[in-house]
């Protein structure tokens, strides 16, 4: 929900149209369409003979959507009935967008071509690289704290993912939640909490924002100028949205990451990677991985007792769990962890964690408020 002023200015920019335009339902866009060549108010009346019936459920959602988004305004025509109208400025970006016209998107920089191009490949593999590296920060303290910047572990801190005592820090139980998600939830609930703080960290809101949808049109694997978006491009090479091979380089490249970030937050139906977690009946737990990160989220809640190449032997206690109840995961949370991230030979068995083992963890949960405190008063010599 950004302020009027806020949506005025980022509806003068082309790309940001276009993809507003894309995330609208088919009837919107139908509405969209046909309105953005009339210059003149259209009749309301005459507007509710484009659909069979007014009332339909997908032309309610459309008018409102359009609504929300400040797309279109009823206004007064000269005989005085209700007339609708696209925004100006949606309307000219929207139609520089499709018909061309104007400035280049990345302005008209004139540059040597990159002597050293990237890959497809390499691309995938440094922005999984990145992300994980800002996952590994949460989870282990200050291990990787050298390849995080300031900037990201303050709005870690400010949006309640972790939380800091003196020079150490722990993930919280929004933190923890937060991992439970898939790699585009993640992004897209990071970029969320970073937008909603980036004037606190002196960039403006508008021109980030029209820089987040001008990459979600850019090319896999081409090389762009930065221009005037140094400090920006600097946060998202941290959490590996693109790529710059040195903060000076004046080329940077665009990650699958930041191109399908906003179809992102509508996907619901996101690939998961395969999981690795088997739980015994007797509180073992086995996971099948040699990603360090996997292992530093098992190690939150299960001791670990053997580790091999690609094989780790934990076991699950009440020290352990009462120890990540203390950073405040629940067991919710614990048991969700490992239903998600379970070894498809467990997804064979219904329900998927035992029941010893689930009731166990609540038991295990309950045990913290088995007493609770309230003021009181005393009163004496009466």
């Amino acid at each position: 929900n950004c302020p009027q002023t806020t949506q005025d200015r980022l509806y003068t920019h082309p790309a940001t149209c276009l993809a507003i335009f894309r995330s609208l339902s088919e009837t919107a866009q139908q509405y969209v369409m046909r309105l953005l060549f009339l210059v003149k108010p259209f009749a309301l009346d005459a507007l509710t003979s484009w659909v069979v019936n007014a009332r339909d459920k997908a032309n309610l959602d459309a008018t409102k959507q359009l609504k929300s988004v400040r797309l279109w305004s009823v206004v007064k025509l000269d005989n005085g009935n209700d007339g609708v109208t696209l925004h100006p400025n949606f309307r000219k970006g929207l139609t520089t967008a499709m018909c061309g016209g104007g400035m280049s998107w990345y302005g008209n920089h004139q540059l040597e071509p990159d002597k050293k191009p990237k890959t497809v490949e390499f691309l995938d593999s440094y922005s999984k690289e990145r992300w994980e590296c800002l996952l590994q920060y949460m989870v282990q303290g200050n291990s990787e704290s050298d390849k995080v910047s300031p900037d990201i572990a303050n709005l870690l801190l400010q949006s309640g993912m972790i939380n800091r005592s003196g020079n150490e820090h722990a993930i919280t139980s929004t933190g923890f939640q937060f991992l439970l998600l898939d790699t585009p939830s993640q992004i897209w609930y990071f970029m969320l909490k970073y937008l909603d703080k980036c004037d606190t960290i002196g960039l403006n809101l508008t021109t980030c924002l029209a820089f987040i949808f001008q990459l979600s049109f850019s090319t896999l694997g081409k090389a762009y100028p930065i221009g005037s978006h140094g400090t920006f491009v600097q946060h998202l090479r941290q959490i590996g949205l693109v790529y710059q091979r040195k903060h000076t380089s004046p080329w940077f490249y665009p990650t699958r990451h930041a191109i399908d970030f906003l179809s992102a937050g509508s996907n619901k139906s996101a690939e998961r990677k395969e999981g690795f977690v088997v739980v015994e009946t007797n509180f073992r737990i086995y996971a099948y991985t040699s990603n360090e990160l996997d292992i530093a989220l098992v190690a939150l809640f299960a001791e670990t007792l053997h580790r091999f190449e690609s094989f780790v032997v934990g076991h699950i206690t009440r020290e352990s769990v009462q120890m990540a109840l203390q950073n405040g995961i629940s067991a919710k949370q614990i048991l969700d962890f490992l239903e998600s991230h379970a070894h498809p030979q467990m997804l064979k068995s219904k329900p998927v964690i035992a029941p010893t083992v689930t009731d166990q963890l609540y038991l295990w949960e309950m045990e913290r408020s088995r007493l609770s405190t309230e003021e009181g008063s005393c009163t004496r010599s009466f």
